[in-house]
């Protein structure tokens, strides 16, 4: 490895930190060595059975994980379409602290996910271990950023920050910023002035400068001005009703006859509008795929109740036999 997911520059403040015997954390957006894994010569990634997603490769038990419904198998030796040799793409916890090792091969670095949290009992019993001896380097993620506070921390770094920002609903950015923000803060909350690096490919990006910066009000305000151009909430109620079925074209039926209620209703309604359907961006979860509709509207226009009665005929109409319909609010997915 050269080192390819950790910048110069950050390499230069680590190592300036290891040799003042004050610790860093990195920050990472998902755990796992390699989030994907392709044969060179033919293309083929390995596909989760039940679900419409990639497999992530975990290098602790050398098993592929579908992190949506838990189904695991082996990696083989080489690809099974073709017998190609089979590369790694992606960053995770764990390549970031093997090539964490070759940059300081002398120094201890602690992994915290959900895979090295499990043989050590607990995040806290980890937690402990790391400001008791001073580990040099903690390289972890979203759980690193919890009100932790350590003293002797003076340097946070955020890998790959685009990733969260990109996400594509109207909470990326929220989400993002609350995140950067989070470990932003860990820095120098002792005596000593502490620094934070945020890798990224967009530096340029408002929501990266604003988080780096920990300014919350210009965030909120920029945040509120581009929701409000949306009319996405709190200045509207965005209600998704999702359908999941194990038969795809009854599911995508069920949606459109939902999609033609709201529309004929919506055209009663003032500034209504009614979006899909269209798949989850994860469409089939064990076995099941799902559909959604969005209807988006003024806040107490009736909107809630529109959709409780279509719930309810959902419920009654034989023509939903085999899928399962629900609502919410402002969905987090």
């Amino acid at each position: 490895g050269n080192g390819g997911n950790i910048s110069s520059r950050l390499r230069d403040e680590l190592a300036a930190n290891i040799e003042r015997g004050e610790q860093s954390i990195l920050f990472i957006n998902r755990r796992g060595a390699n989030k994907l894994i392709s044969c060179g010569e033919c293309g083929f990634t390995y596909k989760c059975p039940r679900c419409s997603v990639s497999l992530t490769y975990h290098s602790d038990n050398r098993r592929l994980m579908c992190h949506y419904c838990g189904f695991s198998r082996w990696l083989d030796n080489s690809c099974p379409e073709c017998g190609g040799t089979l590369n790694f793409i992606g960053a995770g916890t764990q390549m970031i602290a093997s090539e964490l090792a070759e940059i300081f091969p002398d120094i201890e670095i602690m992994r915290v996910d959900a895979d090295s949290v499990a043989p050590a009992g607990s995040h806290e019993e980890l937690f402990d271990r790391f400001k008791r001896e001073r580990v040099p380097i903690m390289v972890g993620t979203q759980m690193v950023t919890k009100g932790l506070n350590f003293e002797n921390v003076t340097l946070v770094g955020v890998l790959s920050a685009d990733q969260s920002l990109y996400a594509g609903d109207y909470r990326a950015s929220e989400r993002a910023f609350s995140l950067m923000t989070q470990v932003v803060g860990r820095s120098g909350r002792g005596r000593k002035p502490g620094r934070a690096i945020i890798q990224t490919y967009t530096p340029e990006n408002e929501v990266i400068k604003q988080a780096a910066n920990q300014d919350y009000e210009s965030f909120y305000q920029s945040e509120i001005q581009l929701r409000k151009m949306q009319n996405s909430p709190p200045f509207s109620e965005l209600i998704a009703i999702t359908v999941s079925g194990v038969m795809e074209e009854r599911v995508v039926a069920a949606c459109r006859r939902i999609k033609l209620w709201l529309d004929d209703s919506a055209a009663k309604m003032p500034e209504t509008a009614v979006l899909g359907p269209c798949p989850m961006p994860v469409v089939k979860v064990n076995n099941r795929y799902r559909y959604r509709v969005t209807v988006c509207g003024k806040v107490n226009s009736g909107l809630r109740a529109l959709v409780s009665r279509i719930l309810t005929h959902c419920g009654t109409d034989k023509f939903f036999s085999g899928v399962s319909v629900f609502a919410d609010n402002a969905p987090l997915d």
